[in-house]
Parts: C-alpha cells; sequence; structure tokens
C-alpha cells in the first residue's frame, strides 16, 4: 500500500499511526507560480523550481528543489508496486490544488491492479476549528483509514477540468469549472474561489493575503508571530504556512513605494527562520495605510511581475483583477 499525502507535517503523523503500507510526500505548491503546461517532466521541475528559490531570494537552491520533486515524482511513478495507492488530503486552497494535479496524473496512466482511493476531509469530530491532517492525533489520523472510497470516474473527469483550468492562461476557465457540478469533490469550489481571490483586487492591487496582513500590522500587530495568527484566523480554511507569509510581508516591503517597513537584523528570512523572530518589527507606511483604505493602487504605484498558474500579470500583458463585491474577475 502507498499513501501519499502533500505535506511533512501529516506524513509523520502517518507513520506513528500503525497502519500498512509505505509513504510518500509529493508537495510542490501548485496554486502560486508557473504551472508549465505539456513540458518534459525535466523542464517543468526546472520552471517550478525556480519559481521556488526566487520566492525565498536564493535560500532554497534551484538545483536542489528541483532534485527533491525529481525525488517526489519517481516515489509517485511507482505506484504500480503497490495494490492500492491511498491520496490523504484537506479540503484546503494548497491541498485540493494538488489533489486535482494527482487526480489528473493517476487519470493519464494504466493503473493495472493497482486500486487508487481517496480520503478528503474539511472537519473532523470534537476539532472546532479543523485547519487540516496536520492538526489530528495518531489515533485520529488512523480513524479516517476505514472512510477511504475508491477514486470515481466523475472525480477523475472533475479532476481533469480543474487542473486544465488552472493552468490556462485564461482564468475564467477557473469561473467556468465552478459553474459547472463540482459536487465530485465536495471541497473543491471553494478552493478554486479562494484561487481567485488571490488575483490582485480591483480596489488597490492587493490579493487577499496580501491585504489581510497588511491590515493586521495596520491595526497594531507588530511581531512576526502575531501578524501570522491574525492573518491565519481570516482564514476559514488557512492555507499559508509561515515562511510563505514572511514572502508577503518581504514583497510589501520592497518595490519605489514600500507598503511597510521591517526594522530588524536585516531582511526577513524566508526560510528555516530563527527560533527568535521577535527581533523583526514590522510597521506600516503612509503609503500602506493609503492603500489599504483603496485611496492608491499598489499595482499602479509598484508594477507587477507574477505568475497565477497559467496566467502571466506582468506589464504588457491583460492584469486579471478580482472583484469582490461582484465575485468575478475582470481584465484590466
Amino acid at each position: 500500500m502507498l499513501h501519499i499525502h502533500c505535506g511533512d507535517s501529516p506524513a509523520k503523523i502517518m507513520k506513528t499511526t500503525g497502519l500498512p503500507g509505505e509513504i510518500i510526500v509529493w508537495c510542490d505548491m501548485v496554486y502560486d507560480g508557473p504551472l508549465p503546461g505539456d513540458v518534459p517532466d525535466d523542464e517543468r521541475r526546472a520552471i517550478r523550481a525556480k519559481h521556488v528559490s526566487d520566492s525565498t531570494r536564493g535560500a532554497l537552491a534551484t538545483r536542489t528543489v528541483a532534485e527533491r520533486f525529481r525525488r517526489e515524482d519517481e516515489a509517485l511513478e511507482k505506484f504500480s508496486e503497490h495494490d492500492e495507492a491511498v491520496l490523504w488530503f484537506d479540503a484546503c486552497l494548497f491541498d485540493q490544488s494538488i489533489l486535482v494535479r494527482q487526480l489528473d496524473w493517476f487519470s493519464r496512466r494504466d493503473l493495472g491492479k493497482t486500486k487508487l482511493s481517496l480520503i478528503s476531509v474539511g472537519e473532523f469530530p470534537g476539532v472546532e476549528r479543523f485547519c487540516g491532517l496536520g492538526d489530528l492525533m495518531p489515533k485520529e489520523m488512523a480513524s479516517l483509514f476505514d472512510k477511504r472510497h475508491e477514486v470515481t470516474a466523475a472525480e477523475k473527469e472533475l479532476a481533469r477540468k480543474a487542473w486544465a483550468a488552472l493552468r490556462s492562461p485564461d482564468p475564467t476557465a477557473i469561473e467556468k469549472v465552478r459553474e459547472s457540478d463540482t459536487s465530485a469533490l465536495p471541497y473543491l469550489d471553494d478552493a478554486l474561489m479562494r484561487c481567485l481571490q488571490q488575483f490582485p483586487s480591483v480596489r488597490n492591487g492587493l490579493n487577499r493575503i496580501q491585504n489581510s496582513a497588511l491590515k493586521a500590522v495596520a491595526t497594531g500587530h507588530f511581531q512576526l508571530v502575531d501578524i501570522f495568527v491574525q492573518v491565519d484566523h481570516r482564514e476559514d480554511r488557512p492555507f499559508v504556512g509561515d515562511t510563505t507569509l514572511w514572502q508577503v510581508l518581504d514583497g510589501m516591503a520592497s518595490g519605489k513605494h514600500p507598503l511597510i517597513f521591517v526594522n530588524g537584523p536585516g531582511r526577513l528570512p524566508l526560510w528555516n527562520p530563527p527560533r527568535n523572530l521577535a527581533a523583526w518589527e514590522i510597521l506600516v507606511t503612509e503609503t500602506g495605510v493609503e492603500v489599504l483604505e483603496g485611496k492608491k493602487d499598489w499595482i499602479e504605484l509598484n508594477g507587477i511581475n507574477r505568475w497565477m498558474g497559467g496566467v502571466h500579470l506582468a506589464r504588457g500583458k491583460p492584469i486579471w483583477r478580482w472583484n469582490e463585491q461582484e465575485r468575478k474577475l475582470v481584465k484590466k
């Protein structure tokens, strides 16, 4: 049996459950950065690895990330050596985007004698705020095993449509999937909505995470840990880790017109941060206040060069934005 997780934390818990089988992790953060189309695996891994390395200012070397991606791909390719492959996923954007990728991937392969099963959960009895599989105790995670089901044709077909939409240069493809019947994967609709909210807002050019982080700082939360708690609690299904949030803050502290000022021993630690994060203090700038209030626009001030799946938001290209009031994308 092969157990497939999309995070190191739940995989570590899984190892203590006593359940039989081999455990692997495949954890490329596919909701963020470029998603190349039908290119060779080596090229795909190189593109994704460069994005990860760039987002950490080189703290993670491109070669190192690409090698991890290669090992994860090779581990996944060995599914045929097992009688059953079990996909373990929760309901957040991080998990659901990887889930549709994996279902698309498996749908294009001859499974032979291998049964493909799925465990996808968005809540757990007795847990008031379920944030993911990494929250569970070993006994709780083990209790989910008997609730697995064999992946259906409808789940594979929906996943293929969603994965194609995430990689499309036209992000309205995501909206079209949401307008269709998504009941085969009950958490997918909310995850796709959360993906759309990561496009820059029509109000001020910031996406939802950026707005949430800037609001936390502007309302008196200056320490990194406090900012993380504020952002995390504003999410129905948290999907951003600490170092990812530090990247968001680092981006808002950059450019010609920064929104925040970082007071501390150098720039923010974007990977493997020290135990003591209290050395850094984040302060909002006057421009940050004006952008938060919608009086100025972040993109108009600093430009944009960001990939979101198949969509490249950059100068000279259409800038897709999210209209929260109308709950739809608009092109500018």
